[in-house]
């Protein structure tokens, strides 16, 4: 993720679906709060503007920079609220701040937990570092059988942006999945096209586990 961050905000900058989710569960459940997989602090941002108190947990160095920078310039958060730390899903109770009313794996974190024996102990950590009272919310793909079938190893265009500069962004991906062991695949191409027509490419890749909702529910009840 080392050239990423500001790539990964441009790309989801649009994308605020699950915040009222996560808003009204902090609501609910109440803070402290500890986002597990926080990468550039798309959750966070909102989430402390309301005034909770937040942890976010990545292990990108970079994606965590970017974090720091970005939400530390919103004047609607109280930079004292908010606590960026670089580590693992699996050790979620090391978090300070803890223990937490509320614990989150957003948009497919758990899946980049990429082995299942790591999953099941991330889940364990998470109700390590909750309050007795506390909930954990996991937000995964859901894996159709017609979704899977996409993952056929074409090369797709996944999306199109342009920076403030003027430099366009196309994205493209090829991913292949494995059933038997329920992995992704996945391997991007970001095209940086400057206004003078120069191109710079990005290239990045990465594994997922998926889990299909029965074994979720297993392993919630396995881990407690």
């Amino acid at each position: 993720y080392a050239e990423l961050p500001e790539l990964y905000d441009l790309e989801h900058a649009g994308f605020s679906e699950d915040f009222e989710l996560y808003l009204r569960l902090a609501e609910v459940v109440g803070d402290p709060i500890l986002e597990l997989g926080c990468g550039t602090g798309r959750v966070l941002g909102p989430l402390a503007a309301a005034g909770n108190r937040v942890t976010g947990v990545d292990r990108s160095r970079p994606m965590l920079d970017r974090a720091r920078s970005v939400l530390h310039a919103q004047s609607s958060i109280n930079s004292q609220l908010v606590t960026l730390a670089q580590g693992f899903m699996i050790e979620a109770e090391r978090a300070s701040g803890g223990p937490f009313g509320l614990v989150i794996f957003s948009l497919n974190g758990l899946m980049h937990v990429s082995a299942m024996a790591e999953q099941r102990a991330a889940l364990a950590s998470a109700r390590r570092a909750l309050d007795p009272r506390g909930m954990l919310v996991v937000d995964l793909l859901n894996p159709t059988p017609e979704l899977l079938t996409t993952f056929d190893g074409r090369v797709r265009h996944e999306g199109f942006w342009q920076k403030p500069d003027g430099t366009t962004v196309d994205r493209f991906s090829v991913r292949t999945q494995d059933s038997a062991e329920q992995t992704i695949d996945t391997e991007l191409w970001y095209d940086l096209v400057d206004p003078a027509g120069y191109i710079r490419r990005v290239r990045s890749g990465f594994p997922m586990r998926y889990l299909v909702a029965s074994e979720l529910a297993l392993l919630l009840e396995l881990t407690g």
